[in-house]
């Protein structure tokens, strides 16, 4: 990938507290999932649940209704084989029962080789998708772009 890798945050509301019994089954599936992806091809890095629900609660997000991920990936390819497949997949499609509506964002951006995300740098790159749609800077499945330097 010419020294790239890709990192990836998403984002969703949950209707209710992760600890409501309605979430059970979302909050179920956690563990599993992040075992899951660490174990995953192409899966480069992700921070622990501690950092991240502590960044959360210090930028005023309340960490038991903001489903917040951030990882980063050898590519592309690697990230859509996970997030498409098996156990992920299923919680995916029964993410509107635990999630408010609209409330899922997702972006995806190149970085350099070993570089490790902030919670603030996920939380930005979020808000320009949500604002400006996919660019270089920030894109989506739907809408990619290679890394830097490449056509």
């Amino acid at each position: 990938m010419g020294g790239f890798q890709l990192a990836q945050a998403n984002i969703s509301t949950g209707r209710w507290p992760f600890d409501h019994w309605r979430m059970r089954g979302f909050a179920s599936r956690i563990d599993v999932i992040d075992g899951l992806a660490r174990e995953a091809p192409g899966f480069v890095w992700r921070p622990s649940p501690e950092a991240v629900m502590s960044d959360l609660v210090r930028l005023g997000l309340d960490p038991m209704r903001e489903a917040y991920n951030l990882s980063v990936w050898e590519s592309v390819e690697s990230l859509w084989a996970f997030t498409f497949g098996g156990v992920h997949l299923d919680a995916v499609k029964r993410s509107a029962r635990w999630f408010e509506p609209d409330s899922a964002f997702d972006v995806m951006w190149w970085v350099p080789a070993g570089h490790r995300p902030t919670t603030e740098e996920g939380l930005a790159k979020l808000a320009l998708v949500k604002e400006a749609g996919p660019t270089p800077e920030g894109f989506t499945f739907r809408k990619r772009f290679p890394p830097p330097g490449l056509p």
